[in-house]
């Protein structure tokens, strides 16, 4: 009996000194974590010792950069991946000339490509097709472009606030921009900024500003008198609201106000607000869109398209 008591004895020891050794079994939780210290937020991974967040439903601007209808929104996403995107809209309306009313239609078209060289760095570039005729054909009226748009969005964060900056930028005639519509210049040539604020874990909400430009313009009318204008600028500022529905399905909206008192035409009422909304289905790699823009119209023009991950 002495002999069996001296082993339990030993057998008692060995297990309180594992146990002690042991860090997952043994270790005594002597403090309380702080209180201010956030827990790890699980919609974030690490990628390249870069914080990327997990993806939203992917889709693009009118521009072609990654963000709502024309707000480009900060975005992470892998180093070395890239994207495609297409959109799609017609738009018909009658305009007044010398008293007739003429009919003006035109389709657009917009290819977009777009790469991150680093998860918070996007480029990108995107084409802008449009056709457009008249009935009664209007020389003036009637045109078909291509115009070329290269882009840039640095994506960065203070503390829990993210931001973008960035540019579009496409080369345009003075000819080709009086044949332009003025929503187009504003995709093709601009420089913006964007705050983004999430209002709940499926709402999120962003502040943009940005600035539209032309260039100096030289119109010669035929008869040896050439006119100079002046580069015209437009200021724009936006906000816009998305909420996530599901992992697969979102809606959006925005409000654009924007200052044109650099346009002769819009001289009586320089200050113009606008309304666009859409929705996406689908994943980062595979999505559908329908956007409506100023839907507040009589008249809305509804774009549909379509983008690609890989």
């Amino acid at each position: 009996m002495p002999a069996m008591n001296k082993f339990k004895a030993i057998l008692i020891a060995l297990v309180i000194l594992t146990v002690s050794r042991d860090p997952a079994v043994g270790q005594v939780l002597e403090a309380l974590p702080d209180s201010h210290e956030k827990p790890m937020d699980r919609s974030r991974k690490i990628v390249n010792e870069e914080v990327v967040e997990h993806a939203r439903v992917g889709g693009t601007t009118m521009s072609g950069n990654t963000g709502l209808v024309t707000i480009p929104v900060p975005a992470r996403k892998k180093e070395h991946t890239a994207g495609a995107s297409y959109k799609f809209n017609n738009v018909t309306n009658d305009l007044g000339v010398n008293g007739t009313s003429v009919r003006v239609e035109k389709d657009e078209y917009i290819y977009g490509v777009r790469y991150n060289a680093r998860p918070n760095l996007e480029v990108s570039l995107s084409n802008l097709h449009y056709e457009r005729s008249s009935n009664p054909s209007l020389t003036g009226i009637n045109t078909k472009k291509d115009h070329v748009a290269a882009g840039m969005k640095y994506t960065t964060n203070i503390d829990d606030k993210e931001f973008c900056m960035g540019f579009n930028f496409a080369p345009m005639s003075a000819k080709e921009m009086n044949m332009a519509d003025i929503e187009q210049i504003e995709s093709l040539r601009n420089v913006y900024f964007t705050m983004a604020e999430s209002i709940t874990s499926n709402f999120t909400g962003y502040m943009n500003l940005s600035s539209v430009f032309t260039n100096k313009q030289e119109i010669d009318f035929g008869n040896g008198v050439i006119q100079k204008v002046n580069r015209k600028d437009i200021l724009l500022g936006g906000i816009g609201l998305e909420y996530k529905i599901a992992d697969s399905a979102s809606v959006f909206g925005e409000a654009k106000f924007g200052n044109y008192r650099d346009f002769d035409y819009f001289k009586k009422d320089s200050v113009r607000h606008r309304i666009h909304a859409g929705a996406r289905v689908g994943s980062e790699n595979a999505a559908l869109e329908l956007m409506g823009l100023n839907v507040t119209d009589g008249d809305p023009t509804f774009v549909i398209g379509g983008s690609l991950g890989f």
